[in-house]
């Protein structure tokens, strides 16, 4: 202000047109104020690129979101079919097993609990089960029902130490007691009572024996290891066949057909019954009788 008012007395007192000081101060003025324009404009191109970073950034975010939510259905579509695939495949081989054993009568039940080696299944009494049945699956035995509700029954497995089945040596049907150990840290199971001077090797199958709860011959597992106890018998570490811990559903054996072989024992030829007719006089001549 001090420089404009100046500059009209020295146009007044020199007689210097107005034209020429207004383009003096346009000069000035555009001098001192080229810095400011320069740092407005500087400053105004940086809140817009901020702006419009802060818009790209929502809008980002919202984009992620979006496709995180996306992935979620996805995976879970993904999951839920695989699922479903697994359970059909289990259900195509359960009603496999039960075309290919018409002799048993199974009824399917689906494990609803699983603990420590205890099963809880969706069939009680009404499904017409009992205590005492025998539970399987195709792969061979899983336990023994002891406990019966209306529509629930429990299942102790071979793993448990309340299970106690009996079991033979496929190869050559020596018997024994086959009962769980009780552990968690050991998924054998013990086979007792057999008789010390039988053969009893690493490798045997082991299936279910005619006084067993089971259909004879179902199988049990595989023997691991033998062992002796210092007495008439000795004992063999088996392997079941059936992992109670990973079954889904399992069959209740309401009825089983013996075996044709423990219904009629082993054959043996008869023995030939002694000829009570009279014997007949020999008519050959001396030299017949005694040639060589």
């Amino acid at each position: 202000m001090t420089v404009l008012v100046g500059l009209s007395l020295v146009s007044l007192a020199s007689g210097t047109p107005a034209l020429f000081i207004q383009r003096g101060l346009s000069g000035v003025v555009s001098f001192t104020s080229r810095p400011v324009l320069k740092a407005f404009r500087a400053t105004r191109n940086g809140t817009d690129y901020v702006a419009e970073l802060i818009l790209s950034y929502d809008s980002a975010r919202s984009e992620a979101n979006h496709l995180r939510q996306r992935l979620a259905e996805v995976l879970e579509s993904a999951t839920y079919r695989r699922e479903v695939y697994a359970e059909n495949r289990r259900l195509r081989e359960m009603l496999g097993f039960v075309h290919e054993h018409p002799e048993l009568q199974l009824m399917p039940a689906e494990v609803i609990q699983n603990y420590r080696g205890i099963l809880k299944i969706d069939r009680g009494s009404v499904h017409g089960l009992a205590d005492s049945m025998g539970v399987v699956t195709e792969e061979g035995v899983v336990g023994v029902i002891t406990e019966v509700h209306r529509s629930t029954a429990t299942v102790v497995t071979l793993h448990s130490v309340d299970c106690r089945i009996g079991a033979m040596i496929r190869r050559n049907r020596v018997r024994g007691i086959l009962h769980g150990s009780g552990s968690d840290l050991s998924r054998l199971c013990t086979m007792e009572y057999i008789d010390m001077k039988e053969a009893v090797t690493e490798g045997d199958p082991v299936v279910a024996s005619p006084e067993s709860l089971f259909p004879s011959g179902y199988p049990i597992g595989r023997v691991e290891a033998v062992h002796s106890t210092g007495t008439l018998w000795k004992a063999a570490d088996i392997e079941p066949a059936a992992n109670p811990y990973r079954v889904d559903e399992v069959f209740v054996v309401l009825r089983a057909s013996p075996p044709i072989e423990d219904l009629t024992g082993p054959w043996t030829p008869p023995a030939t019954a002694a000829s009570r007719a009279p014997e007949l006089p020999d008519d050959r001549s001396m030299q017949e009788r005694y040639a060589p």
